[in-house]
């Protein structure tokens, strides 16, 4: 049930969509030898991340450039180079927001994915990604349907994009596990927000930590006996909402002694845990605030385990 999913590589229309060339000038590259590319049993040519990060980082030619060199045409850089990754002014911050805000709502995926995985290829940690860009567009596209200027279909349209960019974003991502460390991740019950739960998931995974998503509305007593069958290192459980406190406190008891059985440490995020109320009566390893804290505490943990 579970297993490690290794990154999936990439195909033409991908790679052109990151690299900012047509799928043309990529099947040429790849015929010609000038970027490296696997065959799939039918013929399609398919290609690594890291290959692809290279010439991003490198050009074909392997001089330092912000694009595939004298071959092409240049790739539009949508962020400074990986030694300025978090050093983005404010304003260019503020542009991108607007633009991943708008990308969101429209529906533009291949556009978002463009954004993120060029961040990420350009130096930007997944966790700056998800708390810089998409976790604050997402916000807005929240508030706005609260507010009553966005449709519920409007909100539909940005969660399945910002699902499709995410998925995008991880194949950039080695989630091969090699760390030996385990987490399981999921949301509270009565929460069915998948959003929190996928993003747990990538910036652990991002961190060298294998994640397994039990998904949404997972009851403390079901986790605890997840927990028990599975004995992960680490437990990680979003909540936008949290529906009763008594209960979820009296069951999440029997959690914790779980996790210590186990040895697995445990991480409480989103803003059904931000309460110090909440988290006087669910304590936790790590009450995360936001992403970046997430992915400190996971290179951390793996960090010991080696």
């Amino acid at each position: 049930m579970i297993k490690t999913i290794r990154s999936k590589k990439l195909t033409s229309k991908e790679v052109a969509t990151v690299l900012g060339v047509s799928e043309a000038s990529i099947k040429r590259w790849a015929d010609s030898g000038l970027l490296p590319m696997e065959r799939t049993a039918g013929g399609h040519r398919r290609f690594r991340p890291q290959d692809v990060a290279t010439v991003q980082r490198e050009g074909l030619d392997g001089k330092k450039s912000t694009g595939p060199g004298r071959q092409g045409k240049p790739t539009k850089s949508l962020s400074p180079p990986p030694e300025k990754a978090l050093k983005l002014a404010p304003r260019k911050v503020a542009a991108l927001v607007e633009d991943v805000f708008a990308s969101l709502v429209e529906g533009r995926e291949e556009d978002l994915s463009a954004m993120l995985v060029n961040l990420h290829l350009n130096g930007h940690a997944v966790g700056a990604i998800l708390d810089q860009f998409l976790c604050v567009a997402m916000n807005r596209v929240g508030k706005f349907w609260h507010d009553g200027d966005l449709s519920v279909a409007e909100e539909h349209v940005a969660t399945s994009t910002a699902t499709a960019a995410v998925r995008k974003l991880r194949t950039l991502v080695d989630t091969s596990g090699e760390s030996g460390v385990f987490a399981l991740c999921c949301s509270v019950e009565e929460d069915f927000h998948e959003l929190p739960v996928q993003f747990a998931a990538l910036t652990l995974e991002a961190s060298g930590i294998e994640a397994f998503n039990l998904g949404m509305n997972t009851p403390f007593f079901a986790l605890r006996e997840t927990v028990e069958r599975f004995r992960p290192d680490l437990i990680c459980v979003s909540a936008t909402v949290l529906s009763s406190l008594d209960r979820a406190a009296r069951e999440y008891s029997d959690l914790q002694k779980a996790a210590r059985r186990a040895k697995a440490g445990i991480v409480l995020g989103g803003a059904g845990f931000a309460d110090l109320r909440v988290r006087k009566r669910l304590p936790a390893d790590l009450h995360a605030d936001d992403f970046r804290s997430l992915e400190e505490f996971a290179k951390a943990l793996v960090g010991k385990r080696r």
